[in-house]
């Protein structure tokens, strides 16, 4: 019924009632967890194991916990117990895959995502999570198999779609990621994402007026969706509308945006970016532009996908900057047995790190 606190203190008249509160303390933890009280649900995992060595459930849940915090290591600790002692769970193996993921080690995911999908054939969370990963390791043949896998067990979800969308586009297939986009747009109108990368496919056509209508369709839904503003400010440059570009940098930037940073992943410098589009940037642009220092990202801040070879269009000599952060989509199957993840919760985010 979501009354925690009640259910928190039930729990506690439990555990003075008996002798072996092991499962009072499980269901405690889950009970913190989906307060987010997140350490506390671990200490009551561990107070579950203390009792019952083989828990595997306990040491299932405490691994999500650790997962919330990014305690990668200690999770997939816990996830190895709980395989352990029941290796014919598919959630186990599909949830130590998803933290594989978050630690970029593509190849275990992909053999966690692959078990789980074994063992429950029709585990949506673990086929869209294959394709993710797939993604990561630039195999985009073998993601696309895995993203329509997924659409063809749930083709109404506009997820999928726009995974596809992303593989496409990552391929310089632009005609199938306009076509994927497209169809998760119908799926889900209000799908920003779906807008700024259906928008840099249009780009990428040399459709500019139904570009920039993407571009203004994905800010009105979403109006500090800051990527949107420095991706249009990218297209204005090229038809070299520099007031309308400087507007966009400049709103992209004051509200904290790295916009040199992420230029900089396109092109070597202002002057690479002029010479290979034959055009003289103003110098207040130019400056905006300019990185002062070199910074190297931090391996969890890095982008999972390395720029495409082949793109030599003006203006894009990459679309890393146009990819902000890694991002997860957990199955309902998964969301309904993790404790930390609240159907409310589950959001179309932008692609995340």
């Amino acid at each position: 019924m979501g009354k925690f606190d009640l259910a928190i203190a039930d729990y506690n008249q439990a555990m003075r009632l008996t002798g072996y509160p092991a499962e009072a303390y499980y269901n405690r933890g889950i009970a913190y967890g989906m307060k987010d009280e997140v350490d506390k649900a671990i200490d009551d995992f561990t107070q579950a194991i203390q009792y019952v060595p083989d828990y595997a459930e306990a040491y299932y849940h405490r691994g999500n916990a650790y997962a919330v915090k990014r305690e990668f290591d200690p999770a997939i600790i816990d996830f190895d117990k709980a395989v352990c002692l029941e290796s014919g769970r598919a959630e186990f193996y599909y949830t130590r895959g998803h933290v594989y993921g978050l630690k970029r080690e593509f190849d275990r995911a992909i053999m966690d995502y692959t078990k789980a999908i074994e063992l429950e054939s029709e585990h949506i969370g673990a086929y869209i999570d294959l394709g993710n990963a797939y993604s990561g390791k630039r195999e985009f043949d073998s993601a696309i198999a895995s993203y329509s896998k997924a659409i063809e067990l749930t083709p109404n979800d506009a997820y999928p779609y726009r995974k596809l969308g992303d593989v496409y586009l990552l391929k310089d297939d632009f005609d199938s990621a306009f076509t994927n986009y497209s169809k998760a747009i119908e799926l889900k109108p209000n799908n920003v994402h779906a807008y700024h990368y259906r928008g840099f496919a249009h780009f990428r056509k040399g459709n500019f007026d139904l570009a920039l209508a993407d571009y203004a369709e994905a800010l009105a839904l979403k109006s500090d969706y800051l990527q949107v503003y420095y991706t249009r400010a990218r297209t204005w440059l090229y038809l070299q509308e520099w007031e309308k570009a400087r507007e966009d940098l400049t709103t992209a930037k004051d509200k904290g945006l790295d916009i040199s940073s992420l230029f900089h992943k396109g092109y070597d410098s202002v002057a690479d970016f002029e010479r290979r589009n034959d055009v003289k940037l103003p110098e207040d642009i130019a400056a905006m532009l300019t990185r002062q220092e070199q910074i190297s990202p931090s391996p969890m801040a890095e982008n999972r996908f390395q720029p495409p070879c082949g793109i030599d269009l003006p203006l894009f000599k990459d679309i890393t900057a146009m990819v902000p952060e890694q991002e997860t989509h957990p199955s309902p199957h998964y969301i309904a047995e993790n404790p930390f993840h609240r159907q409310s919760e589950i959001e179309d985010r932008p692609i995340a790190s």
